[in-house]
């Protein structure tokens, strides 16, 4: 949708949407850098602190182009409107890897399950609670469920952090904006 003459003859700006393309735009470029930025291999409790963190500069990345772009300075909620569309994006693409990668294991290694159990096998997991998950594992219903809840809870992950780091940057540029 782009924006309608208002009546002076100026243009408003197109509101923050899947139909506003500089905001797709700014949301794609930043997810695809915030997807080469998370798969660098950094693990422990910091590099799980980093990766949160990280998320949340996307939304924030994603306000500044936008507003280089446009040079609109964006209200709050459509700061997080625009992170949150990053954080869709970005999910897209790890959706699309996290396929891939269940294909290739599913070809190569035996299936996700048997992927699962020599991830239990090298964290050397006590025999009984690897009994336990293997048996909650071969339930096709509680394994699926399991899957299902790992997606959501993977796209609030990832989508959460973006909505708050869009709605501190255009938070920041307008503060910016009005001490000028």
């Amino acid at each position: 949708m782009d924006a309608e003459p208002t009546p002076a003859g100026q243009a408003t700006p197109a509101g923050i949407s899947f139909h506003n393309a500089n905001a797709v735009r700014a949301g794609f470029f930043t997810a695809i850098i915030v997807w080469v930025l998370i798969v660098l291999p950094v693990g422990g409790p910091l590099g799980m602190l980093l990766k949160l963190l990280l998320l949340g500069a996307g939304g924030f990345l994603a306000v500044i182009f936008y507003t280089r772009r446009t040079g609109e300075i964006l209200s709050v909620a459509s700061g997080a409107r625009l992170g949150w569309i990053t954080g869709v994006l970005f999910y897209v693409i790890w959706i699309l890897f996290f396929t891939v990668t269940l294909v290739v294991v599913q070809q190569e290694g035996g299936g996700l399950i048997e992927a699962y159990r020599k991830q239990l096998v090298e964290a050397q997991t006590p025999a009984e609670t690897m009994k336990q998950m293997m048996e909650l594992m071969n339930s096709p219903g509680i394994f699926a469920t399991a899957i299902i809840m790992m997606l959501v809870l993977f796209f609030a992950i990832f989508t959460l952090p973006m909505i708050v780091g869009g709605a501190v940057a255009a938070k920041m540029l307008e503060r910016g904006q009005t001490s000028v």
